[in-house]
């Protein structure tokens, strides 16, 4: 059988009904890069982001029954989300996300404008509410669909399409400044 050719719910069928490991591998080698990114973005750390992976996996594995209907990613989302979430509230502290958390390939061809932009955005979306860069992140840095963020996020389609408009608007607002100084 060709999993490549399968859905995410079907291969998490095979997962669920057959504890079919093949089936878990492949399906988790679709999202493992987004989901590792999503925590490391959440969480500010490497180490932090690795094991929260890992967490997930086990997690999705062991609630495997508790999947029934819907959206894969957006549930596997949702239990990121909350995973990182509870390691947030252990900390008792916001995360402020380093330049280390957005760290890119080395990209020769960039220049200090570009640099300067790279910079500016990253620190506007860091300094979203968080309603709004959870929301913006999810869309542009994992790329779900909004019906997989409304999920994700326990929130209507409508409520994840106004987020992430809002958040657009908002960085619009922020680095227009910095766009005017680069022309």
């Amino acid at each position: 059988m060709s999993y490549t050719l399968c859905t995410d719910e079907e291969l998490f069928a095979m997962v669920r009904d057959n504890n079919d490991e093949q089936a878990f591998r492949a399906l988790f080698r679709r999202y493992d890069k987004r989901l590792y990114a999503y925590c490391l973005r959440a969480l500010g750390s490497h180490d932090e982001a690795q094991d929260m992976f890992q967490t997930i996996a086990m997690a999705v594995y062991d609630k495997r029954s508790a999947f029934t209907d819907g959206s894969f990613a957006a549930w596997v989302f949702t239990i990121a989300r909350n995973g990182c979430l509870k390691v947030l509230r252990q900390r008792k502290q916001t995360v402020e996300l380093t330049d280390e958390t957005y760290v890119a390939e080395q990209d020769t061809s960039m220049t200090k404008g570009d640099f300067l932009l790279k910079d500016a955005l990253h620190r506007a979306i860091s300094e979203l509410p968080d309603d709004y860069r959870e929301a913006l992140e999810l869309k542009y840095f994992d790329d779900l669909p909004y019906e997989e963020i409304a999920a994700t996020l326990g929130i209507t389609l409508s409520l994840a399409k106004v987020r992430v408009f809002r958040a657009k608007k908002l960085l619009q607002t922020r680095l227009s400044p910095i766009l005017g100084e680069l022309r």
